[in-house]
């Protein structure tokens, strides 16, 4: 089957326009293209215009397009043959593999590495994370990074009352995810779980540490577990690749449209 290229866009989005302050016009660029990849505009095989006509198209100099070029190679979403041209070799997945799926979800998940970046005892709570709460004397502070299959998805920053920490195994942050240490060591002494994510895109240090495009998207979550004294045993901030997360919650619809308690009290209190 022969594959054309596609017919240029009769109104190219603006590359470097009030949209795009701050960021270079080849992500810019290269954040268009993944766009249409990812919403089908641009079918897996199909032939890309060439470096000159969108280098035309959005009125950017051709070193520009071949950059924006380079970076979705190195994602894994386009390739350029010699002589043939520039083709989409592949779809984002329309949903998370499985089993990363799991590794995310699932606090017993066992099929990840866990890269520990620092650790640190001792340590007061990060007025941040505290936000009007109780908390412990002190904390240990774990940054960690997680990986699966052999690429990382996620930056961890947590901090674990002393007290409770000292219950864990040695080195078990080493072996599991927070959360199943708490669960499996002090879950009797625990209470509530809040949670806000939010998504913003990759300052250079996140791109450097999750292995990413600079302004990729990030989902940064914070979380807060609080004991049954109304303490916050467990603080934590976590960032992951946009294109390797996925979080899963299912409940009873009741629950979801009228609980009033799953969503954080002072979201609850906004206007």
């Amino acid at each position: 089957m022969t594959v054309h290229a596609p017919s240029s866009p009769a109104s190219p989005s603006p590359i470097g326009g009030e949209h795009g302050a701050g960021v270079t016009q080849y992500l810019q660029l290269a954040s268009v293209l993944r766009h249409r990849i990812t919403h089908g505009e641009l079918q897996s095989g199909q032939q890309l215009p060439t470096v000159a006509q969108l280098a035309t198209d959005y009125k950017l100099a051709r070193v520009t397009v071949r950059q924006a070029y380079g970076v979705l190679a190195r994602e894994g979403l386009i390739t350029s043959q010699r002589g043939r041209g520039t083709f989409v070799s592949a779809l984002p997945s329309s949903g998370a593999d499985p089993l990363l799926r799991n590794a995310i979800n699932d606090p017993r998940a066992r099929d990840i590495r866990f890269d520990i970046l620092e650790q640190r005892r001792q340590q007061a709570l990060p007025d941040g994370l505290v936000r009007g709460g109780a908390t412990y004397p002190d904390y240990a502070f774990i940054r960690k990074i997680h990986v699966h299959g052999g690429e990382p998805f996620c930056l961890v920053e947590i901090h674990v009352a002393s007290e409770i920490h000292a219950l864990f195994p040695p080195d078990g942050e080493q072996q599991h995810k927070i959360a199943y240490l708490l669960d499996k060591y002090a879950a009797d002494r625990m209470h509530k779980v809040q949670q806000t994510l939010t998504v913003a895109p990759a300052d250079l240090l996140l791109a450097q540490f999750l292995h990413c495009s600079f302004a990729t998207p990030i989902a940064h979550m914070e979380r807060r577990i609080f004991d049954t004294q109304g303490r916050i045993a467990l603080a934590g901030r976590f960032w992951y690749r946009g294109d390797r997360f996925v979080s899963d919650v299912e409940m009873p619809f009741d629950t979801w449209a009228n609980y009033h308690g799953a969503l954080i009290p002072e979201a609850l209190a906004l206007p």
